[in-house]
């Protein structure tokens, strides 16, 4: 592909619209980072986008912050356009980013995806529009990069794809602490449409893990960058604001930084050996890959997929359950490997103590409840450290 961002301007791109919150919309704005300023002017694109960030209060009250920049190429970038979108807090603990109030919504090219970012970004789409409509609508060439953090990552994902549609333009995407935006199918469009992705994470942040499967990560089957290692679960790397480690692992260019495969592996998990599982990272992707490759192995996996689209997600747990039932009365190789992967999921949820006495539906999706929760809690509250 043509150029790509430098690391360290694509993390300032990500984390400089963390600046803009109280900015008024339209108001010029011109980032600090010289790392930044170096290739884009921030002073005449038209100034602050807001958005509505989708949360309890700020819809009541429909008020709208500061939520993205827009920057136009100069020096190597000349003709190309930078756009940063950041994170958000959320002020209310049944907001929509919680598994139990979240449903789906279509994106622009087609795809399923989380309707909690799209609701977001359709928010913010006439302002993108009235900034960037002037600089690409006569600039088929130049490349547009898309930054952002957190829910901002999975907005500047929105957005790639809509630039995609709308202006024809080649398009960059660089994601920090990213959740997932949607279902398989945005996963492999966006995959097939956006010319470059680099998703970048902290091994040990839980945002990335969520929304959980079927929910994917674009690239699908591709590779991530990870910016560290790491076993276990820790909500502070997820802050880009308290974590220097953004900026400080992302020098040199991109080859220099380790990839991670995100392939989907072939997992299948012994009961007796439950007790190795922890409450990290690592192992809620040895799960999520545990479940998939029951469902595979059982020929199960395309229906259980194309139920999400057809009962949304409060049903889909109470559909993949009675399946996970069913699977598990097929042959006892299958019982065995329900077994395992609900013995690890049970520890993964801190619930080492319990045992499994049945395989019922109903104990099935008491098991998902735990281990989802587990999940959401930790991810609800490394979100809340973003402001």
């Amino acid at each position: 592909m043509q150029k790509t961002l430098p690391p360290a301007t694509a993390v300032w791109l990500a984390q400089t619209p963390y600046d803009v919150r109280e900015v008024k919309a339209g108001q010029n704005f011109n980032p600090t980072a010289k790392q930044l300023t170096r290739f884009f002017d921030f002073s005449q694109t038209g100034g602050v986008i807001h958005a509505t960030s989708g949360t309890v209060l700020s819809t009541i009250f429909n008020r709208s912050t500061g939520f993205a920049v827009v920057g136009k190429g100069k020096d190597r970038f000349t003709g190309d356009v930078a756009l940063g979108i950041r994170g958000t807090k959320f002020t209310s603990a049944r907001d929509w980013f919680s598994n139990a109030n979240a449903s789906l919504a279509t994106a622009d090219n087609n795809s399923v995806v989380h309707s909690g970012f799209q609701k977001v970004f359709r928010s913010m789409q006439p302002a993108l529009e009235k900034q960037l409509a002037p600089l690409l609508n006569t600039n088929s060439n130049g490349v547009v990069h898309c930054a952002g953090h957190s829910l901002g990552g999975a907005l500047a994902s929105l957005a790639a794809i809509w630039i995609k549609q709308r202006f024809g333009n080649r398009v960059a995407l660089y994601t920090y602490g990213a959740p997932r935006v949607g279902l398989n199918d945005f996963a492999l469009k966006s995959s097939g449409s956006i010319d470059k992705i680099y998703r970048c994470l902290h091994g040990d942040d839980p945002v990335p893990m969520v929304p959980v499967w079927p929910f994917y990560h674009a690239p699908l089957n591709g590779s991530s960058v990870l910016l560290t290692a790491a076993t276990g679960i820790n909500i502070s790397s997820h802050s880009m604001m308290e974590n220097p480690g953004y900026v400080t692992t992302s020098r040199g260019q991109w080859e220099d930084l380790q990839r991670r495969g995100d392939t989907i592996k072939a997992v299948r998990l012994a009961y007796e050996r439950r007790f190795e599982c922890s409450f990290s990272t690592h192992w809620q992707e040895r799960l999520s890959h545990a479940l998939i490759t029951l469902l595979k192995d059982a020929g199960m996996l395309a229906a259980v997929s194309v139920q999400m689209t057809i009962g949304g997600i409060m049903t889909f747990y109470d559909h993949l359950a009675a399946t996970i039932e069913k699977v598990a009365l097929m042959s006892p190789q299958f019982e065995t490997q329900v077994m395992g992967l609900l013995g690890h999921m049970l520890v993964f949820a801190g619930k080492v103590t319990t045992t499994i006495t049945e395989l019922s539906a109903r104990f099935i999706r008491w098991v998902f409840n735990i281990t989802l929760n587990a999940m959401y809690n930790v991810a609800r509250k490394a979100i809340e450290m973003v402001s």
